[in-house]
């Protein structure tokens, strides 16, 4: 059922984010100081094409300054493609579901800087999982 969603929400707006969150990282990649942004945005654009099965943790904190700059020049534009692709879907009746994801990547492309991508079974194993994941990656969830 995740391989189904995964293509309706890729064929209903999600390449167009996948697109926009690639462009960006080319652009980025061209000039020296931004390689790293250009990786972190390529890792948004893998999450645009399948994200079901997998959660992001959005960490806005931890790149203070690079989210704070890409959501004034560059996130807002990709946030709002979001919300509205989120709001063609919530006008149908099957697609609520598939609406919710794109709020959720909304939130995500407003601060992909440190946020970090996990399978949602992983997130949703309990205390003991999420302990684990405090002591492995040094992070609150």
């Amino acid at each position: 059922m995740r391989v189904v969603k995964n293509i309706a929400f890729g064929v209903g707006g999600g390449w167009v984010i996948c697109l926009y969150f690639t462009a960006t990282a080319i652009v980025y990649a061209l000039s020296i100081v931004g390689i790293k942004k250009a990786y972190v945005l390529l890792k948004c654009a893998a999450f645009c094409l399948a994200p079901y099965g997998k959660n992001a943790y959005i960490d806005f904190m931890s790149h203070k300054f690079g989210n704070a700059f890409w959501a004034i020049t560059t996130g807002w534009e990709a946030s709002l493609i979001c919300i509205l692709c989120a709001g063609v879907w919530y006008a149908t009746v099957f697609g609520a579901y598939i609406g919710s994801r794109f709020f959720h990547l909304a939130q995500y492309a407003i601060a992909p800087f440190g946020a970090k991508c996990y399978p949602t079974a992983l997130l949703t194993g309990g205390e003991s999982t999420v302990v684990k994941l405090r002591e492995e990656h040094n992070f609150e969830l």
